[in-house]
């Protein structure tokens, strides 16, 4: 049967590209992608250890624009989650971020579905490593970023985007989504739902922005099974980077808040990165730490990673990282899928020392 599909989604993704390029070449359609795959000792605390190839988050992708006059165009996207790994989870078509859109004078709307603006414009932008994937990704976050979701990287669903025209350097996105989850059973009729702002100001060599994400209805709070559901995430953010020349520096600070039927918990997050880059040579430095969620103890966690990158190309890189979750004797904290088979007791530390070779077509 995988052989079956994987034929199937290879022969789409073909008849796709050629029907892209032959019928709709005129429309700016443009196949884009990356290959992105590490060969790596992953391990915890205790001496349990894989070595593993694991991939990062390669993808392949589709977009383009039709240009309708006075200022207005379609545009649109259809990305795909690929493994160089031989694991198939994920690869169906469309997995990751999809959407139709308008662009006019006025800004841009997407519908479809994405991580949305709070991650690229934050988290993203200042892991500058290897594009906040694999074992090294950012795994401290607040889930209330991108709907609390698991599925396909926490992609959402529904999604509703808006993107204002640059003024003066600032930009403003909103989005809403319709989280896939059923109303709560206790008599709400408020659909689960996830709602983001992000204002973005660039000049120059800066890059900052502010946030404000709330996760609604989307925590099963009864052990028993029923569907009691409540509000319960929301987060601030603020951060950037700064691009010196000889130096690259990024920061972000997270205060998030979980509300549960009995109690609200409060948690600061921030991260700081940094980047020198020497001729084809990049020098990096990562270190997160998230502090105890308010009322509790133990639950604190620290992440930080070291990295070289070698540039073959503007394209094609080699790289190489040392990465560390230090978690604390309540915390669960993984770093990405590859930990997966070491399952979550708390408190387990769990690294990795990784090579890897990424290209972008």
């Amino acid at each position: 049967m995988k052989t079956v599909q994987h034929l199937s989604l290879a022969a789409a993704a073909t008849l796709s590209a050629l029907a892209s390029l032959s019928a709709h070449a005129d429309d700016g359609v443009v196949i884009y992608g990356r290959l992105n795959a590490t060969f790596e000792n992953v391990s915890v605390s205790g001496g349990h250890s894989r070595t593993m190839v694991n991939d990062n988050a390669s993808r392949i992708g589709f977009r383009g624009t039709e240009d309708l006059g006075g200022g207005m165009a379609v545009i649109y996207q259809i990305e795909s989650r690929i493994r160089v790994d031989g694991n198939d989870a994920g690869t169906a078509l469309a997995t990751r971020d999809t959407w139709v859109g308008l662009r006019t004078q006025q800004g841009t709307l997407r519908l479809g579905r994405s991580l949305g603006p709070i991650y690229y414009a934050l988290y993203d932008y200042i892991s500058m490593h290897n594009h906040d994937t694999g074992t090294s990704s950012d795994a401290l976050l607040s889930s209330a970023i991108f709907g609390n979701s698991n599925a396909a990287g926490g992609r959402m669903n529904n999604q509703i985007w808006y993107t204002s025209p640059k003024l003066g350097g600032f930009t403003f996105d909103a989005t809403y989504a319709l989280l896939a989850e059923e109303p709560a059973a206790s008599g709400s009729t408020r659909t689960p739902h996830n709602l983001g702002l992000v204002t973005s100001y660039d000049a120059g060599p800066l890059h900052a922005a502010v946030s404000y994400a709330s996760t609604q209805n989307t925590t099963n709070l009864d052990s028993t099974g029923a569907s009691v559901r409540f509000n319960n995430d929301r987060a601030v953010t603020a951060g950037g980077a700064y691009n010196f020349g000889p130096l690259v520096v990024g920061a972000l600070f997270e205060r998030s808040k979980r509300s549960t039927l009995t109690e609200d918990m409060t948690r600061n997050y921030w991260r700081v990165s940094a980047m020198v880059p020497m001729g084809p040579h990049e020098f990096h430095a990562n270190y997160g730490r998230a502090g105890d969620y308010s009322g509790t103890n133990d639950t604190a966690a620290a992440q930080y990673t070291l990295a070289y990158n070698y540039n073959l190309s503007k394209r094609t890189k080699l790289y190489t990282y040392y990465t560390k979750i230090d978690n604390d004797a309540a915390r669960r904290t993984g770093g990405g899928g590859a930990y997966s088979f070491l399952g979550t007791t708390p408190g387990l530390d769990n690294s990795s020392v990784a090579l890897g070779i990424r290209h972008n077509f």
